[in-house]
């Protein structure tokens, strides 16, 4: 089995930078240009001169071919970012073949992006065409130095999972009712995977991240363990290398991205419609029409949320803060309450400034 060194490779939340086309009135860039590169909804930006265009000016067209020469299943989804750019992302349904990405002005008749494959181009269900986690992050230009793995990762330069993985299962199945972690191995690019604990529902964030990295390249030879809740698990005091979603100063769990941040973008233009990209072209107001506040709004999971309220009803000139629902603190709805009416997470960017309480209870 490989050291831990090695799995960075499939916990890094990938940066993808490309040069695109860079012109004196438009830029185009990202990773969507290049279709080869298999994502669950590829994607790429256009900036333009807003002195001389608008959004209605550009004509997108993205397009294929099936092998019986029927026309691919291509969707595709501008996002107005209200900034002089947009988004364009487009989700394969099924294999393509002359397979073109076509971006044009209108106005001047400038093709600034004409690009043409013969194909095949894949759609990101498909387990076709695999290559090494090397090559793959290489052709995406991913990002392979991310200072907060790195840190998390040198805690645990190599691991005997002979020796620490008996100890693991014991000390982690203790607490069945309030702890829930499961042991992944990778082996010859199968996925294996035992799940201790009761509630390990969440246990399926993990296993589509790697099915779907799955489908795309080799996987190295590796184990791990991941813990399925929203408490960091892992002291100082038994220094145990365990994946989670959340950390702590006190704690030496291998922090990776969230579950739902992971999630939104293996669902891009899926079954997630709330995600990193269509939050930006969702939001009404521009910078300069933002209201001049800070802004917080969520459940009583936390004492600091409720002092946070508090502030807010001293200083609502410059803050607004507000419980929805109270669960915790029943008897404190008439100080810190009403509750409010949960609004569209869209409508949270009206305000200038966001204020953000993780807190797990």
């Amino acid at each position: 089995m490989c050291t831990f060194s090695s799995i960075s490779l499939i916990f890094l939340l990938a940066i993808f930078k490309f040069d695109g086309l860079h012109s004196a009135d438009t830029t185009i860039w990202g990773p969507g240009l290049d279709p080869l590169i298999v994502l669950p909804a590829r994607y790429f930006y256009v900036q333009y001169d807003q002195e001389k265009f608008n959004i209605a000016d550009f004509n997108v067209l993205i397009s294929g071919k099936t092998k019986n020469g029927n026309n691919c299943r291509v969707w595709t989804n501008i996002l107005d970012r209200k900034d002089a750019s947009f988004i364009v992302r487009y989700k394969l349904y099924e294999i393509c073949y002359e397979f073109r990405i076509l971006v044009e002005n209108k106005k001047t008749l400038k093709k600034y992006w004409n690009y043409f494959d013969q194909g095949p181009i894949y759609p990101d269900e498909c387990d076709c065409s695999k290559v090494s986690i090397d090559t793959w992050l290489s052709n995406t230009k991913c990002r392979t130095n991310i200072e907060q793995i790195n840190n998390d990762l040198n805690q645990f330069k190599n691991v005997n999972f002979q020796t620490v993985f008996g100890k693991m299962a014991k000390f982690y199945s203790q607490h069945p009712h309030s702890t829930s972690v499961c042991h992944y191995v990778v082996k010859n690019n199968l996925i294996f995977r035992k799940c201790y604990g009761e509630y390990t529902g969440f246990k399926m964030f993990m296993d589509n991240l790697l099915l779907s990295l799955n489908r795309k390249v080799f996987l190295p030879d590796l184990e791990f363990f991941v813990n399925l809740g929203d408490w960091p698990l892992s002291s100082p005091k038994e220094l145990f290398p365990l994946f989670s979603w959340c950390g702590s100063n006190y704690s030496v769990d291998i922090v990776m991205p969230t579950y739902d941040i992971t999630e939104s973008a293996l669902e891009n233009m899926g079954r997630v419609t709330l995600d990193m990209l269509s939050v930006q072209g969702n939001i009404e107001k521009p910078w300069s029409q933002k209201i001049e506040k800070g802004f917080w709004m969520g459940r009583d999971s936390s004492k600091h949320r409720l002092n946070l309220v508090e502030l807010s009803k001293k200083n609502s000139d410059i803050l607004n803060a507000s419980i929805t629902n109270f669960f915790f603190y029943k008897e404190l709805k008439e100080k810190y309450g009403p509750g409010k009416k949960p609004i569209s997470f869209f409508k949270f960017f009206d305000v200038l400034l966001q204020l953000l309480i993780i807190l797990t209870i």
